[in-house]
């Protein structure tokens, strides 16, 4: 949930839905509660998602909280089909605990077929990113992956948008998806009986522990799959997407080039 601007942006824009959030955080939920909790369709829960209800500890700082501390889990059924409601969108960044969350989830996936979306590091553990992959898949949904860098320092942070197999054809002729197509904003990943491509050819293939991008035995050092080396390989193979997607402060730059252009345009723009 971070400070909850993702939360407060779904519920203002879709004042007929109910949105909710959850963070492990007290201090981050406080914060979402002052900024947000005027919302009357925003329900703000102080706690984690997992596989099954219970307790966890913070095992780092990355929960904003004190190592050790103790906060509930909830699962994403105890939270919704055990209640009888249904889920039409879900953003799952929960650090590592895709998996998790999503078996917590199956019988609420199975009733509403939800588009969601899940965060990954592709290379940090090739196993588990090929076990979730083909947990989705078996879940009859279709995954995609957002062609642009959504962590740092490593440029193997993706997003993946998963839709249901169901709805994902009638989507991919629809206006947004070409022009996503047509941008290469976003490239379908094969599930693994179509025997194409896997995310591993789709995403960074130099950023696997060992390759060009990340020589040496870390995969979590800080100058693996880093923006100098990416950016120095991309140059050397010139791929066909932008590299402003597969970069984090370069893109950023030229967003603010873009900016800066489009204000001197409108500055020379006649008024009508």
């Amino acid at each position: 949930m971070q400070f909850g601007e993702f939360g407060a942006h779904m519920a203002v824009n879709a004042p007929d839905r109910d949105v909710m959030m959850l963070d492990p955080s007290p201090n981050n939920v406080e914060l979402a509660k002052e900024r947000y909790g005027v919302l009357p369709n925003l329900k703000i829960l102080q706690g984690g998602l997992g596989d099954k209800v219970g307790t966890m500890k913070a095992r780092d700082e990355s929960f904003q909280m004190e190592v050790g501390a103790k906060f509930p889990i909830y699962t994403i059924d105890s939270l919704l089909f055990e209640k009888g409601e249904k889920l039409a969108f879900a953003h799952l960044d929960v650090e590592g605990l895709e998996l998790d969350v999503l078996k917590g989830a199956v019988q609420t996936i199975r009733q509403s077929m939800p588009i969601f979306t899940t965060e990954v590091r592709v290379y940090k553990d090739e196993a588990f990113t090929d076990k979730l992959m083909e947990f989705i898949s078996d879940l009859g949904y279709d995954s995609y992956v957002i062609n642009e860098v959504c962590g740092y320092p490593h440029m193997d942070y993706r997003n993946l948008l998963n839709i249901p197999r169901s709805k994902s054809v009638e989507l991919m002729r629809s206006d947004t998806f070409n022009l996503l197509d047509a941008t290469k904003s976003i490239t379908r990943i094969p599930f693994r009986k179509e025997n194409q491509k896997t995310i591993f050819d789709l995403v960074m293939p130099c950023c696997a522990l060992g390759e060009t991008c990340c020589p040496g035995n870390d995969i979590n050092d800080k100058s693996c799959c880093n923006e100098e080396r990416v950016k120095k390989w991309l140059g050397e193979n010139k791929p066909d997407l932008n590299l402003n997607y597969y970069t984090w402060k370069e893109a950023r730059k030229n967003f603010e080039r873009f900016q800066f252009r489009l204000r001197q345009r409108q500055k020379v723009m006649p008024q009508r």
